[in-house]
């Protein structure tokens, strides 16, 4: 084999070599660096990025600690949840960098965290060392770089696939904001109050301050409530039916009920705690 391909793929960190014969091929007149200094992959971009991310990282790794009503930070990091909570979100920690800034590795707070470079907090995993290892450090890069596109392309219908809270999930006190998360780009022409229905344990409805699709966000719908929600029981019905049922982009209504069809409500039964609010 011919030894300049092998020290290629040495430097892109396929191989491992001697030291000696590593440090030939790689060094010197920064061949084959970016402008940070890290080994430039040739692999192409493509879709299934964030999925790999997902079942090799997120999953196995992350969703132990960041998942469900106590994840840190409020980031949720399971299958449903993380592609929303990331791209284009603020961080808690550091409010003015985004967690996910596509097309910026550099300037993602995610990218921070796992390289151990973040101003706030400990290096992620927080359970590391050993932390992540750096092929799986270089394929968040490569997506972020790439604009960190979704796993895969619009479907043919609009669904909920998450809402924070979840169904049946029990919720710190002082709730005051819910949020659902749909598998595809929604119409925010079509988001306003009356496609979302907030109803208390009596069946009294909640007056709800205000519904919005964050800014690079298209396929999550934030609502705000008047004030903060007191102890105990809530629904909350996202519309498909009625006088403003809700609609993608591509114009599919909601399939509320899942049954394959557009049309139907669906429905989130939750639990606001009694205690404090902090």
């Amino acid at each position: 084999m011919d030894i300049q391909f092998i020290k290629s793929l040495a430097c892109k960190g396929f191989l491992t070599l001697p030291l000696g014969v590593a440090l030939a091929g790689c060094a010197g007149n920064g061949e084959g660096l970016d402008a940070n200094g890290r080994p430039i992959s040739d692999i192409p971009i493509v879709n299934s990025d964030f999925q790999e991310i997902q079942d090799t990282i997120f999953t196995p790794i992350c969703s132990g600690c960041h998942s469900g009503a106590g994840a840190p930070q409020g980031l949720r990091l399971d299958a449903g949840n993380s592609y929303a909570l990331l791209v284009n979100v603020s961080s808690a920690e550091v409010p003015g960098t985004l967690r996910v800034n596509p097309g910026n590795p550099n300037a993602s707070y995610l990218v921070q965290k796992i390289e151990g470079t973040a101003a706030v907090g400990v290096r992620m995993p927080a359970s590391g060392p050993p932390y992540l290892p750096q092929d799986r450090i270089d394929l968040v890069r490569r997506w972020i770089s790439a604009g960190a596109p979704a796993a895969s392309g619009p479907p043919n219908n609009l669904v909920v696939t998450s809402t924070i809270p979840a169904v049946s999930e029990s919720t710190a006190p002082g709730l005051g904001k819910l949020t659902v998360i749909f598998n595809a780009n929604v119409d925010s022409s079509r988001v306003s109050a009356d496609t979302f229905t907030l109803r208390d344990a009596s069946d009294q409805l909640v007056t709800l301050a205000g519904v919005r699709v964050p800014t690079g966000r298209q396929n999550v719908v934030e609502i705000t409530t008047a004030r903060p929600l007191a102890a105990g029981s809530y629904q909350l019905a996202v519309h498909g039916d009625g006088p403003a049922p809700l609609a993608g982009e591509s114009g599919f209504v909601l399939d509320g009920d899942a049954d394959g069809k557009p049309g139907g409500d669906t429905l989130i039964p939750f639990d606001v705690n009694a205690g404090v609010v902090r």
